[in-house]
């Protein structure tokens, strides 16, 4: 356990905290970029070391989102939580805490390199998606089980692993396990693995490796086979078409059809039925086609305008960049345009025609900065009202593709309906039929009690055949319902989120305009300009 800061109050992670450190280890000097913000915006910052702070629990740093590393070594943190913000993460060091447990790793799916070094966990868990992990440092714990090694037989990547320090390390076979089972180690505790060790190893261990070996090719089949069922259904569901490539349809018309499951005990009524599903699932089918063109047509469209998008950004980013160089230029001389006319002033005297010198050199810095601040917002307002427009066309654009597939759809649904009004006719027929023969009392017939109890009254069979139809006709209407109101809404959300998105560069774009150029007027603040002193009698 990390008793270093024994006596001492434990730290909470504060907003105050984290500001001082990002400020503290942030570059010194003027920054390279478009702009400096003021405040320190944290969902900027790309490294942060919190080491030696006493943190007790890791806790607001939800704004940290673009953090790819970070150090939370020598605290002492208990447990792994409230790192689910940093997607970007690579590099992860929580060494010399009092972690007991590998947890909530689950959203850290780019760390490649992870210290837990000197904590007190006694079990390798709960690092699946850690796929592209290629360290990893765990010595120093309470590890006791050689056989936790296998574990990490699912990270392909890895290829450092320390172990050193836990009690596992000290079993005899502790090398030649570890380099028999983990094939893809590069390193061990630091040092090369040997090639005789891993020999050995597999030498003792083989009929055991031959047969995990065995059971993980079937579960990697497996998972790539689910994997690519999953990503099919994805495609279909982004196409609006899930459910329609087979019978799934046809058979939800009977699923929620009670009056129907009566009518099906009818002599025939099976054939009847089976010829409908022949005539119902190649239609499904066509709108499942139209479905999955159109939704390749959509996607090339938003391709294209992603792309237009970027170029014209990009191109307006690097005109930006060229002015604010060109600026920048002759930043240092126009400065010592003034510093010289103050200094001159200072050592002549300063009058009217030394002060007036010193306002002209400020004026011409002033107009530089006022030229430069209408070029870039110039440019951005060009910028901004051509990206509206093209997504305005692009928005009109999609929305004829929206129109195109839902009217190729409703010739299709409205041909599913016919199919089903043609089925109920027959099964009009059948049942009327059946009903002469009960009331004969033919001995051919043949019915369930239930379904006979009802063939004895024409109104009652003719309501099961319309309560039959009506729940075949609602299943056919809400599908199609379904299908519209999932388009329109994303047709909706697809052009506001665009538009949303642009609006918001936009807004970002001033202020960083308006900051850069603020702290470039900021720098005459720097001057003490020397005036021409009034005297009393002279007013």
């Amino acid at each position: 356990m990390n008793n270093l800061y024994v006596g001492e109050d434990p730290v909470v992670i504060s907003h105050a905290l984290l500001s001082a450190v990002v400020l503290e280890q942030s570059p010194k000097g003027e920054a390279e970029t478009i702009v400096e913000r003021e405040p320190v915006r944290f969902n900027d910052v790309k490294e942060l070391s919190l080491s030696y702070k006493r943190i007790l629990r890791i806790d607001n740093m939800w704004e940290f989102t673009a953090l790819t590393k970070l150090q939370l070594d020598n605290n002492i943190i208990e447990s792994i939580q409230n790192l689910f913000y940093m997607p970007n993460l690579k590099w992860l060091d929580l060494s010399f805490n009092r972690i007991e447990k590998i947890e909530n790793l689950d959203q850290l799916v780019n760390l490649e390199d992870l210290s837990l070094f000197s904590n007190n966990i006694s079990v390798l868990e709960n690092m699946d998606k850690q796929q592209k992990l290629q360290v990893l440092s765990i010595g120093n714990n309470c590890i006791e089980k050689l056989d936790n090694v296998l574990y990490l037989r699912a990270l392909e990547s890895l290829g450092s692993l320390g172990l050193a320090g836990n009690p596992c390390a000290e079993d005899p076979e502790y090398k030649t396990y570890v380099g028999a089972f983990l094939r893809n180690l590069t390193y061990l505790d630091y040092r090369l693995v040997r090639e005789e060790w891993r020999a050995e190893g597999l030498k003792k261990h083989s009929y055991i490796i031959e047969e995990m070996e065995l059971l993980e090719h079937r579960d990697e089949f497996e998972k790539e086979k689910k994997e690519k069922q999953s990503e099919q259904e994805e495609r279909f569901r982004e196409a609006f078409v899930e459910g329609l490539s087979g019978g799934q349809l046809f058979d939800q018309l009977f699923e929620d059809d009670k009056d129907g499951e009566h009518l099906s005990n009818l002599q025939g009524a099976d054939e009847i039925r089976e010829t409908l599903r022949g005539q119902v699932v190649p239609v499904c089918k066509q709108i499942f086609d139209v479905g999955i063109e159109k939704e390749k047509q959509r996607a090339e469209e938003i391709s294209q305008l992603v792309k237009c998008l970027y170029e014209a950004r990009r191109a307006d980013q690097d005109k930006a960049v060229r002015l604010m160089d060109e600026f920048l230029a002759e930043k240092d001389a126009l400065l010592g345009d003034i510093a010289n006319a103050i200094d001159f002033a200072e050592e002549t005297g300063i009058n009217d025609e030394t002060e007036e010198s010193i306002d002209k050199a400020i004026q011409i810095y002033s107009e530089h900065c006022q030229k430069l601040w209408s070029q870039l917002m110039g440019s951005e307002v060009v910028l901004n009202d051509g990206l509206e427009e093209v997504i305005q066309e692009f928005g009109r654009n999609l929305t004829d593709m929206v129109s195109s597939m839902l009217e190729a759809t409703q010739v299709l649904f409205a041909q599913l309906r016919d199919l089903e009004a043609g089925f109920t006719e027959q099964i009009t027929e059948l049942a009327l039929h059946v009903l002469e023969k009960v009331i004969r009392n033919d001995e051919d017939v043949e019915l369930p009690l239930e379904t006979a109890e009802l063939f004895t009254d024409k109104e009652v069979v003719m309501s099961l055949v319309a309560g039959s139809h009506d729940a075949h006709m609602q299943a056919i209407d809400g599908r199609e319902d379904t299908m519209t109101s999932r388009l329109k809404t994303w047709l909706q959300s697809t052009i506001a989120n665009m538009l949303k998105e642009e609006e918001e560069r936009n807004r970002s774009r001033v202020i960083e305009i308006n900051h850069f150029l603020d702290k470039q007027r900021d720098e005459l603040d720097d001057f003490d300009v020397p005036r021409v002193q009034v005297l009393e009698d002279d007013i």
